[in-house]
C-alpha cells in the first residue's frame, strides 16, 4: 500500500511539474517577441469600397466604422464632435454602420454629431474588424491612415493634425 502511495506522489508531483513548465512557456510567448496584433486592419494603401462613393469630390474623406452598441464609439463622442468643428473644408465624413441608417442617424442625433453622410454596409466586407475605427481615405480611394479602438489623446491629436485646415 505503501508503495502505491509513493508511485501516486511522484506522479502527481511529474504532472505539476509538466504544468508549470507548460504555463511558464505559454507566459514567455506572451510577453516576450514581436506581439500578434489583436485584430486585423485593412491595410495602408489598399483601395477602399464603399458603394456609391465619389472619392473625387474631396481631397480627404474621414471615414467612422461604428456602431450603435459600440461602448467606445459613445465614450468617444466628444471627440468626434471636436472633429466634424475642426476638419478643413476640404475633407467629408462619412459615418459608416452596420445598422439600417435610420438607427444610425438617431445614434449620431442622439451623440451630437454631424456626419456629411450617413451609411449602412457590412464592416467586415470592408475589410473593418472592430468599432470604432477612424480611416482617412484620399481623393483616389485609397486608404491613407488608420486608427482602431477609443484613441488616447496623442492619437486624438494626431488625426486632428491629419484632418485640419
Amino acid at each position: 500500500m505503501a508503495n502505491i502511495a509513493k508511485k501516486v506522489e511522484v506522479g502527481a508531483n511529474i504532472a505539476i511539474i509538466i504544468a508549470v513548465v507548460i504555463i511558464g512557456v505559454s507566459f514567455v510567448r506572451n510577453h516576450t517577441g514581436k506581439q500578434q496584433p489583436a485584430s486585423h486592419q485593412i491595410p495602408i494603401g489598399t483601395k477602399f469600397t464603399l458603394q456609391n462613393v465619389n472619392w473625387k469630390t474631396n481631397e480627404k474623406n474621414l471615414v467612422f466604422a461604428l456602431s450603435t452598441n459600440c461602448h467606445f464609439c459613445s465614450e468617444s463622442a466628444d471627440f468626434y464632435r471636436q472633429i466634424a468643428q475642426a476638419k478643413a473644408k476640404n475633407v467629408r465624413t462619412i459615418a459608416v454602420f452596420p445598422q439600417p441608417v435610420e438607427a444610425a442617424q438617431e445614434y449620431t442625433k442622439k451623440m451630437g454629431i454631424e456626419f456629411d453622410e450617413v451609411r449602412q454596409a457590412s464592416l467586415t466586407g470592408l475589410e473593418i474588424n472592430g468599432t470604432p475605427t477612424l480611416l482617412i481615405i484620399d481623393n483616389g480611394g485609397l486608404v491613407r491612415n488608420v486608427w482602431v479602438g477609443k484613441l488616447p489623446t496623442q492619437k486624438e491629436k494626431e488625426v486632428l493634425a491629419k484632418v485640419g485646415s
